[in-house]
């Protein structure tokens, strides 16, 4: 399908997504010439927004058998450590996700060979627990098709990282329960996951885009692995994820 958005029309989608995350104003949807036809479409105005919010600090990606996934990147603005206090902003936190994450001891850069599951193996430095804070700047986000979505980042607020397991090696993601709490009620569990062997795949597809993108994956960089547990945020002030095997992370809002 041909793409409407390009060079010059994703700088004005972005600014409009920008302004909604900074004013609190949502919108019904982009305007029709602005909206992405493509995933291809989508990055261009994820791009123009990272270009706005500084350097990139991780990504989200759901770790699955799809042969392009949604991905996207987000600013090290948005990275917090364990125990965030986020503040109030104006598009509220409205929903949590608890979440696998990595940390990637060694850059991944462009080159000639596609990067294998062997090779970025190689690049994980550690596991941890991770919840990713999610907002929304549209007004019905029902009625906001899914690339659009994806222009803005996933919808997503920040990741907030717990500590890491180093020796991660030892660690089975698959059958990792995990459980969420808000303000110390428990509000969903899980008992199963997704395997390493997909993290895996999932993270050498995730280093072969960034490349191509010319957004390479670097060391540091936090990557998400998809949602374990998701729950609406309502009026809890507390977040409390536990992640078997893992361990814990939390977060505070204002």
């Amino acid at each position: 399908m041909e793409t409407i958005v390009n060079t010059s029309g994703a700088p004005e989608a972005a600014r409009l997504l920008l302004d909604a995350r900074q004013t609190g104003t949502t919108l019904p949807h982009l305007p029709e010439h602005l909206r992405p036809r493509s995933q291809a479409d989508a990055h261009r105005i994820q791009d123009a927004i990272i270009a706005q919010l500084g350097p990139v600090g991780g990504w989200k990606i759901f770790a699955g058998d799809e042969p392009a996934p949604f991905l996207s990147p987000l600013p090290a603005r948005l990275v917090f450590d364990q125990g965030h206090q986020a503040p109030k902003s104006p598009l509220p936190i409205v929903l949590v996700e608890l979440e696998i994450a990595l940390t990637l001891g060694q850059d991944l850069p462009a080159r000639d060979i596609p990067y294998d599951v062997p090779t970025v193996r190689e690049a994980i430095a550690s596991f941890h627990p991770l919840l990713e804070l999610i907002s929304f700047s549209w007004t019905d986000r029902d009625q906001v098709d899914r690339l659009t979505q994806l222009s803005d980042l996933q919808n997503s607020a920040g990741f907030v990282v717990g500590d890491g397991r180093a020796d991660w090696q030892a660690f089975d993601p698959a059958g990792a329960g995990s459980a969420l709490q808000l303000d110390g009620v428990e509000v969903a569990t899980t008992s199963t996951g997704c395997d390493l062997h997909t993290i895996l795949r999932t993270l050498a597809l995730l280093a072969n885009h960034a490349a191509t993108r010319g957004v390479s994956l670097r060391k540091g960089q936090v990557i998400t692995t998809g949602s374990r547990l998701v729950a609406p945020i309502g009026r809890a002030k507390s977040i409390h994820g536990e992640i078997g095997g893992l361990g814990s992370v939390w977060a505070a809002l204002t």
